[in-house]
């Protein structure tokens, strides 16, 4: 994998920061069958293992939660915020809002967000599946598809791993989003050879009941 200077891209940084982000996250994409990420990419920009900021992908339970009180099924709202870790620098601040919107999982394991920060006209949708690894703990795979000025730029790749609290009312953790260039040609529309950016961050949400 190589990654392109980001003097050399040819998307602006602005349309980077908000391509597939979805994020977020988690929680933000069904896509139930994406084509699988690089996430020994992902485990790269994290953090090391056994640290609060882990996305270590552990050992899948089950899909469905519904038998736990906090269960991560429902709708939320969620932000994503930049932060860098101990063996990534993200190319913007700490504290940048990536991401915010509504976020649906469902109990067949796929999850789909709505992007309040992209342009509905260069794609605010986004899809991922997830899996629980633990008690109010998931891990979110998740694809954005990035357009810039009526442009298809290429894949986005989200990784999550949030846990809900103990209420089931608010989830947090981290998440690494990879901005990858890629064409509308034929065999080439998920290329992810060619890194634009990689930007890692904290996940939080809240989830949307009935008044």
């Amino acid at each position: 994998m190589r990654t392109m200077p980001m003097g050399k891209s040819r998307i602006t940084f602005a349309a980077l920061l908000m391509a597939g982000a979805a994020a977020l996250g988690l929680s933000g994409t069904s896509h139930a069958g994406c084509a699988p990420g690089k996430w020994s990419d992902a485990r790269q920009a994290a953090p090391t293992p056994g640290t609060a900021m882990s996305i270590a992908a552990g050992h899948f339970i089950q899909v469905s939660d519904r038998e736990s009180a906090r269960t991560i099924v429902g709708l939320w709202k969620f932000e994503m915020i930049s932060k860098s870790t101990a063996k990534h620098t993200n190319p913007m601040p700490d504290g940048t809002l990536i991401d915010f919107g509504t976020a649906a999982w469902h109990a067949d394991g796929t999850e789909i967000q709505m992007s309040g920060i992209r342009n509905p006209s260069d794609g605010d949708v986004c899809q991922g599946v997830w899996q629980r690894i633990g008690d109010g703990t998931f891990v979110l795979n998740h694809y954005a598809l990035a357009w810039t000025n009526g442009t298809y730029t290429g894949p986005v790749n989200i990784r999550a791993r949030v846990t809900v609290n103990p209420s089931g009312n608010r989830y947090s953790g981290v998440f690494v989003t990879i901005v990858y260039l890629a064409s509308s040609v034929q065999g080439h529309e998920f290329d992810q050879t060619t890194v634009l950016a990689t930007i890692t961050g904290t996940f939080t949400a809240t989830r949307v009941t009935l008044p």
